[in-house]
C-alpha cells in the first residue's frame, strides 16, 4: 500500500461582513454561534416542512391507504356478490332443468297413456263393429236362408202340382201337399 499521510489543507474564504460577527478564520473552522445557527435553521426548516409538508403527505397517504383498502374491501364484497348471484345462477339452471325433465317426462307419460286410451278405444271400436257385422250377416244370412226355404217350397210345390195334377188324385194331392209342407217347415 502507499504510504498514507495526513494532508492538511488550509483555505482562505472571503466572508462578506453581514453575518454578525460570525466570522470564520477558515473553511474548516466552525464556532459554536455558527453550530447553534445550523442547528436553529435545521429546526426550523424541520418544523416548517413537518406542518407544511410531511403533514399533508402523511395525510394524503393515509387517505389513500384508506382509499385503497376502502376500494379493497368494496372489490371483496363485489366478487363475493359475484360468486353469489353466480352459485345462484347455477341453482336456478339446474331447479330449470330439473323442471324441464319433470315436464319431459310428465308429456311422455301423458302421452303413452293417451296413446293407450287411443288404441284401447280403436280395439272396441273394432270388436264393436265386428260384432255388429256379424250381427248383420247373420240377421242377412237367416232372411236368405228364410227366403230360400220360402222359394223353395214354392217351387217344390208348384213342382209337386204340375206332376201331381196330372197323375194324383185330389185326396192323394192333399196328403202330399200336408207332407211337404210339414218337412219344410223343419
Amino acid at each position: 500500500m502507499a504510504d498514507q499521510s495526513n494532508i492538511t489543507a488550509h483555505a482562505e474564504v472571503p466572508v462578506k461582513s453581514g453575518l454578525a460577527g460570525l466570522t470564520p478564520t477558515s473553511a474548516i473552522d466552525v464556532s459554536g454561534k455558527l453550530i447553534l445557527l445550523t442547528w436553529t435553521a435545521f429546526l426550523i426548516a424541520a418544523i416548517l416542512l413537518h406542518r407544511l409538508a410531511w403533514k399533508p403527505l402523511l395525510r394524503a397517504l393515509d387517505k389513500r391507504e384508506h382509499d385503497i383498502r376502502t376500494a379493497l374491501d368494496e372489490a371483496a364484497a363485489a366478487h363475493q356478490q359475484a360468486e353469489n348471484a353466480a352459485g345462484e345462477s347455477r341453482k336456478i339452471v339446474a331447479e330449470a332443468m330439473d323442471r324441464a325433465r319433470a315436464m319431459t317426462d310428465e308429456a311422455r307419460l301423458a302421452a303413452e297413456r293417451s296413446a293407450a286410451r287411443i288404441e284401447q278405444e280403436t280395439q272396441e271400436k273394432s270388436r264393436r263393429l265386428i260384432e255388429d257385422a256379424n250381427a248383420e250377416i247373420s240377421a242377412a244370412q237367416n232372411r236368405a236362408i228364410e227366403d230360400l226355404r220360402r222359394e223353395a217350397a214354392t217351387l217344390a210345390i208348384q213342382l209337386s202340382e204340375r206332376m201331381l195334377t196330372e197323375q194324383l188324385t185330389p185326396e192323394q194331392r192333399r196328403a202330399y201337399e200336408q207332407r211337404m209342407a210339414g218337412k219344410l217347415q223343419s
